[in-house]
């Protein structure tokens, strides 16, 4: 790709500031780099280029962490007197010094990809007091005559020494900085750095301003898509249903339900994985704690009775006496629900001590359509599940190194729950809308005006949560 017009960017700083986390969530790859406690992890300069619809608008050089800059300081200091005014002078004299090759390997490299670039961003760790070696390692860097933009790292880990390192950057006449975390970067971070960038970097205000605009395009894309992708499950699973013959007994109900149980968590898991490659994020890379994709089983199972109260769901009657509506499927007769509370509910809840004293004198009196159908609790919990998954990925930079936990901090509200209720109950009409069912799958026209009116009704939900 071509890169006249772009912006050359050195990352730099200490050794273990979050330099190439920092990378890693700005280029939206949880792979570039190696991430690592160890010191001096990064030894060599990458770089890697940022483009927008094809042209590259920025490159960045990831580079080695700084180690020696106190000593290379005070040399510098001491062989100034040639010097006193170029130190873009002073910095190519030492680069061509046997010292440089040696003592100053590391600080070097930067200090030699510095100089090819515009401009810097210098990776701080707020969570690190503010040491001499840091001002010393900045005053350095200041030599090679190129704008500096100080990065704030790591802010919301507490407690922390942002305030010090604002006033320690204002004291080397650097008032300039953004605040940016790597793990969980602010909500509108992209822009905001750019424009600091701008601002400092003379003569390329409009490849950012692109580059702005083109990022703020692909996280509305990949939201629209994200709650496309819940709303497919949600009619995908609120139209599934299966035919319960009128004298079916005990053995080949379980295997019904089980059956429907599995395809039911088969397709929630592919959500997740779809969701996750939306972002950027892979299964092996991002460990779910609540959802447990490595072997490809769920920690929680979405069928288990002590799943929905984890996440703050009614369980049904009968948990206690211990016949669990766990197994989450009602019993639809002649269109009409039975109720996950009702002895059939019971019956199937995975228990099964209520089979004999319900079972067939239900089964045995039933008129009319008999369907299994997922019951409304499960689909609750899906929604759940999904927009707080959607949610964690959205704000999550792919610098980050922590577990990413699926909990019940989203809360479903009620006018939300009954109008997608309303919504679901259409699907609930059209079996054939669901891609797990037996009959023959139609994705038509009014299957796609479901999902997208309920892919409305989770964007009102996103945009007021």
């Amino acid at each position: 790709m071509e890169l006249n017009n772009a912006l050359m960017l050195a990352v730099v700083g200490h050794t273990n500031t979050g330099k190439t986390s920092l990378m890693r969530t700005l280029l939206h790859d949880s792979q570039f780099g190696e991430v690592d406690s160890r010191p001096s992890t990064t030894r060599e300069v990458t770089s890697i280029d940022v483009d927008a619809n094809g042209q590259v608008l920025m490159r960045l050089f990831d580079t080695p962490g700084l180690e020696a800059g106190s000593d290379l300081y005070d040399h510098l200091v001491h062989s100034e007197s040639n010097f006193r005014h170029d130190g873009p002078a002073q910095v190519r004299h030492f680069l061509n010094t046997k010292i440089a090759a040696s003592e100053f390997e590391q600080e070097s490299k930067v200090l030699r990809q510095l100089l090819k670039c515009h401009a810097a961003l210098y990776v701080i760790d707020v969570r690190d007091p503010v040491l001499p070696k840091y001002q010393d390692e900045l005053s350095v860097l200041a030599r090679c005559g190129k704008p500096i933009l100080p990065v704030l790292n790591f802010t919301g880990q507490k407690p922390n020494n942002m305030n010090q390192w604002k006033l320690a950057l204002t004291k080397v006449n650097l008032h300039a900085y953004i605040e940016y975390d790597a793990v969980s970067p602010p909500e509108g971070g992209e822009s905001i750095l750019f424009s600091r960038l701008g601002a400092i970097v003379p003569g390329f205000h409009e490849q950012l301003q692109q580059l702005a605009d083109y990022r703020q395009q692909q996280r509305e894309h990949r939201l629209n898509t994200g709650l496309t992708q819940i709303a497919e499950l949600l009619v995908d699973v609120a139209a599934y249903s299966e035919s319960v013959p009128a004298q079916i007994t005990e053995k080949p109900l379980r295997v019904l339900i089980d059956n429907m149980q599995q395809l039911v968590k088969r397709r929630e898991r592919n959500c997740v994985t779809e969701m996750l490659a939306l972002y950027a994020f892979r299964i092996e890379h991002v460990r779910l704690q609540q959802l447990r994709l490595s072997d490809g089983d769920y920690k929680d199972d979405l069928f288990d009775a002590e799943t929905l109260k984890n996440f703050g769901m009614k369980t049904g009657v009968g948990v206690g006496s211990g016949a669990a509506v766990g197994a989450g499927l009602d019993l639809m007769v002649g269109g009409a629900s039975l109720g996950a509370g009702t002895a059939f509910g019971a019956v199937i809840g995975g228990l099964w001590q209520g089979w004999n004293h319900y079972g067939k004198k239900v089964l045995s009196h039933m008129r009319g359509e008999r369907e299994l159908i997922v019951d409304d609790e499960i689909i609750k919990l899906l929604t759940l599940r999904q927009m707080n998954l959607l949610q964690q990925l959205a704000t999550r930079g792919h610098g980050s190194q922590q577990l990413l936990l699926v909990t019940q901090s989203t809360k479903l509200r009620d006018q939300f729950l009954r109008a997608l209720s309303t919504r679901l109950k259409v699907a609930r009409r059209n079996p054939q809308w669901s891609s797990l069912s037996q009959r023959s799958f139609i994705r038509d026209n009014d299957r796609q005006l479901c999902v997208h009116d309920i892919t409305e009704l989770c964007r009102g939900f996103w945009q007021q949560s």
